[in-house]
């Protein structure tokens, strides 16, 4: 190991390449580090200005490993520390060219042939710097001049770099060149070719900012991949287009494929039990997990995104899971996925499962019973399921941990305010309740201008702000009333006239109403009155439908 302390045109204007491994993550300072390292140039510049002297500026180390397979002509070098730093200083310098452009093209050159490419070479070893895939196009783009980048932390970068220069009009940009190249000092730290890469990149980043499980799961199996074009085979055919589909829902799959199995691991344990599994394993054992790893978050990703899904009735139903917020559930589906694909159920028993899942799981919702217990009950149910008769061993289970019954579930519907809960779930009741009147001709409930109504006036959630009609009608204990079953499912519909409706009086309400196509809002065409009494009537209504959506399973009916 070699270690020195030198300027930046030392690290950059020789013939070489610095590749960021497979391993490494992707470009992530935020703005405020950027904008952080370019006060710390402008105190510089300001400082030489002010005093006539040359300030330094320590910028941290950058590590490097020799790749063996150096090309003749150009050397080559894994970064494996300091990615961000060199990163960004070469954004950097690219404004500063792009700022340079008209006004002195000998500096132009200077900078792109000392800095930025390697002149005198083509292809791929003309890059001084080759940044992980995702990075790769936008980083190009920005070193030759392109301006048309995508969305993504090295666009913010390059966005910012380029207006503080363009604000700071009385900056000598030859001079401020100069600083960046001649007065930011880097600890070079250059390891021996035959040095592990990955061993020295654990070590450095337990001392730093702690890398996500999905970071660290990466960068162990492909440790574990000997060989760069394997490496990068693989990561091209698995890894990424994983993380492209999966993106910020990575590192939740990670964790929920490390549950699947009837363990519970906590979130943070999540890369120490894969590594675990893997660390007396061969390589052959880590392209396979890797490739484990792909099947199974395809099946995730239809679990998060339900569009991806090709059967239209599981696609309805993954859609219900989403809006119920059934992620608990997600370890044990992974494995119904794996067994479907595997031709293990079909795609009726899947669908069977999903809506036992639902229905389970809104009850519980409704009677406002633990959640905290379903975490631990899906991940290991998938090992307690009697294959050869799913479904029922699947109620069976279900039925063992607190399924409420129909006398509780109604008791929950009446006096659950589920429109606190959020739209997305008071219109799934909502819209349910509508469609299983099986009315021929259904309203579109995808139209936008559909929204939920309570018959009885929200009023700001303040009963006093109740207009006298409605006090009148609701009766003394009006207050009573008013703050217990306001946000009901009784007191719920659907409308698409909502604005008209708002505050009135039940009479012109009802009149409204009376126009709906809805099959819910029949139900108030012979009224007089809404109080508590009509309220709780409709809400038995609703809820003697509701048992039959969210079914419970009657024991003797498949225990024989």
């Amino acid at each position: 190991m070699h270690a020195d302390a030198v300027p930046l045109n030392k690290i950059l204007d020789s013939n070489l390449q610095m590749i960021i491994p497979i391993f490494q993550r992707e470009y992530s300072w935020e703005k405020e580090q950027v904008k952080t390292l370019w006060e710390d140039i402008i105190k510089v510049y300001k400082s030489s200005e002010k005093n006539g002297k040359e300030p330094i500026h320590f910028l941290g180390p950058i590590v490097r490993v020799e790749v063996s397979t150096s090309s003749v002509d150009t050397r080559k070098l894994w970064l494996i520390d300091g990615q961000q730093r060199m990163i960004t200083l070469m954004v950097l310098l690219s404004c500063l060219r792009n700022a340079l452009k008209d006004k002195d093209e000998a500096v132009v050159r200077k900078i792109e042939s000392g800095y930025l490419l390697n002149y005198q070479e083509e292809g791929e070893n003309r890059n001084k710097l080759v940044p992980s895939e995702g990075d790769r196009d936008n980083f190009r783009k920005i070193i030759i001049g392109q301006k048309d980048l995508t969305a993504g932390k090295l666009k913010d970068t390059f966005d910012l770099l380029t207006k503080k220069i363009e604000n700071n009009k009385d900056v000598d940009f030859e001079k401020l060149r100069g600083i960046v190249i001649n007065r930011l000092i880097l600890v070079n730290i250059d390891v021996d070719k035959h040095e592990n890469p990955y061993l020295i990149f654990e070590s450095l980043n337990a001392k730093g900012t702690p890398l996500a499980p999905a970071d660290l799961i990466r960068n162990y199996i492909f440790m574990k991949i000997p060989g760069e074009e394997k490496q990068k085979e693989l990561y091209k055919e698995y890894w990424r287009p994983m993380e492209s589909s999966l993106v910020n829902e990575l590192n939740g799959f990670f964790w929920r494929y490390s549950l699947k199995d009837g363990t519970f691991v906590k979130w943070d344990r999540t890369y120490a039990n894969l590594k675990t599994e893997l660390e007396t394993n061969t390589e052959k054992n880590a392209e396979d997990e890797l490739k484990k790893l792909f099947e199974y978050s395809l099946f995730y990703r239809k679990l998060i995104s339900p569009d991806e899904e090709k059967n239209e009735e599981l696609r309805k139903r993954h859609n219900r899971h989403k809006k119920w917020e059934i992620g608990t559930a997600y370890p044990f589906l992974l494995n119904v996925y794996k067994d479907y694909s595997n031709n293990k159920i079909s795609s009726d028993q899947f669908c069977e499962i999903l809506d036992i899942i639902e229905s389970f799981v809104v009850r519980r919702f409704f009677c406002k019973e633990k959640t905290n217990k379903l975490n631990t009950l899906f991940i290991g149910l998938h090992v307690k399921i009697d294959k050869n008769d799913f479904i029922g061993s699947l109620k069976s289970n279900l039925l063992k941990e607190n399924w409420p019954n129909n006398e509780k579930f109604i008791e929950g519907l009446k006096t659950f305010p589920i429109y606190t809960s959020g739209t997305n779930k008071c219109r799934l009741v909502l819209d349910s309740l509508e469609i299983s009147d099986g009315h021929k001709e259904q309203v579109d409930l995808n139209n936008e201008k559909i929204s939920i109504e309570h018959i009885m006036p929200e009023a700001d959630n303040n009963s006093e702000k109740l207009s006298n009609e409605w006090k009148n009608m609701l009766g003394q204990n009006y207050r009573e009333v008013h703050n217990k079953y306001l946000h009901t499912i009784g007191n719920l519909t659907l409308t698409g006239y909502n604005q008209q409706l708002f505050t009135k009086p039940f009479e012109e309400k009802r009149e409204i109403l009376k126009e709906s196509h809805f099959q819910l809002n029949r139900y108030f065409e012979n009224l007089s009155k809404w109080d508590e009494q009509e309220l709780l009537k409709r809400a038995e209504v609703l809820s003697q439908k509701a048992i039959h959506i969210w079914k419970h399973p009657e024991v003797e009916k498949w225990f024989t």
